[in-house]
């Protein structure tokens, strides 16, 4: 589900900041501060959920609300969140992996992706698994007796991916509202939550990731590093000035990764800002009957979102990038603070991504197109 997040109003803000500036003990403070933020950020889901924890309850009425059934180990988790920080510190050690259960997580990314523009792009690991394997497969098939030796032999370069190597980070405050509920409803803003962080977190490393502390986004490239150890940036193309086939060639040869792939269908990446001002007037044109219509080379498909720098297009292909997870941990609980209306979950996700390919994605300055021109025939005058 998608989250609508409330403006946290500056009086909010103020009496947070006087609070933790007037505390003795700062750590506390920081600590009922987040809880505050938190609660104002996400104050209609909260009174969402709890209203519908207050309905009548029958299963018609959870199914339509969006309760699901848990298994075993999803249970112990979500009643472990329930049962507030005692309870963690019990069942909770640093030591265990998968304290997030990986069909949660499994479910969640599959949520994510089909309520994401970008990330239905993605091709998400199975939870668990550690190493990745890409293959790029080039050979040819041989007509022969049916006696005959093979004579086609076919070929493959394989490459790993491991996918335990980076962490991200997420903070998720769980108020007591939503703590004393029934479990199908602390599990429903849960998943919401988690949802939510992972979502922001693979988009940027899908987008923008560096490598070095993160995946490596298609923005960058696979196997070039700068001195410090993050993944050069590729350079902006800027043959790419409009839709028509010889404005895109460039762009699709290299999509076409030598021609070992056909490119049948585009997704075209960009700031909201950008295809106001440079995508759309690029892309559409007059129809004969009235109103506008897509003018490009191949079927595309724009997707506008804010994490792509202003500025810069990209040009791209679905399913060819891979993301996955090895576990989600609780890490340190011991050392963060519980709050008296809130528990603060601190979840580390190990993970990696990569695209199969540095052609999997163009990226362009999208300010180079040129607008949509109709073509103008001109009619020889009539003799007569």
């Amino acid at each position: 589900m998608r989250i609508k997040h409330n403006k946290i109003s500056d009086a909010v803000m103020t009496q947070v900041i006087d609070s933790i500036n007037a505390a003795d003990d700062k750590s506390k403070a920081i600590a009922e501060g987040m809880e505050t933020l938190a609660a104002a950020h996400d104050e209609d889901l909260i009174n969402q959920i709890v209203e519908e924890a207050n309905h009548q309850q029958t299963e018609d009425y959870r199914r339509s609300v969006g309760i699901r059934s848990l298994t075993k180990e999803e249970t112990d988790f979500v009643q472990a969140v329930k049962a507030g920080p005692d309870a963690y510190r019990q069942s909770v050690t640093a030591a265990q992996v998968d304290i997030i259960p990986t069909t949660y997580i499994d479910r969640t990314l599959a949520d994510i992706k089909a309520d994401s523009g970008i990330l239905s792009l993605v091709n998400f690991a199975p939870v668990g698994v550690h190493k990745w394997l890409f293959g790029a497969g080039t050979g040819a098939a041989v007509w022969g007796d049916l006696t005959a030796a093979v004579t086609g032999e076919i070929t493959a370069t394989i490459t790993a991916m491991n996918l335990d190597v980076h962490k991200m980070t997420a903070y998720i405050v769980v108020p007591k509202a939503i703590r004393e509920l029934e479990t199908g409803y602390v599990d429903k803003y849960l998943s919401a939550k988690l949802a939510e962080v992972l979502h922001d977190g693979a988009v940027a490393g899908y987008l923008t990731g560096n490598g070095k502390t993160g995946p490596i986004g298609i923005m960058n490239q696979i196997a070039k590093y700068t001195a410090s150890g993050t993944a050069a940036a590729k350079d902006k193309v800027a043959t790419v000035t409009s839709m028509s086939p010889s404005g895109l060639a460039p762009a699709l040869k290299t999509l076409s990764h030598g021609g070992l792939r056909r490119v049948s269908q585009v997704y075209l990446l960009c700031n909201p800002l950008d295809e106001i001002q440079y995508v759309n007037p690029a892309l559409y044109g007059d129809s004969v009957q009235g109103g506008y219509v897509m003018k490009t080379a191949v079927p595309m498909t724009v997707i506008a979102d804010a994490n792509i720098p202003a500025g810069s297009g990209i040009l791209t292909l679905a399913g060819r990038y891979t993301m996955g997870f090895s576990g989600i941990k609780i890490d340190d609980y011991k050392e963060t603070k519980a709050l008296d209306d809130a528990d603060v979950i601190i979840g580390k996700a190990y993970g990696n991504g990569r695209a199969d390919d540095d052609d999997t994605a163009v990226v362009f300055d999208v300010t180079k197109l040129q607008p949509y021109q109709l073509a103008v025939l001109n009619t020889p005058k009539s003799s007569t």
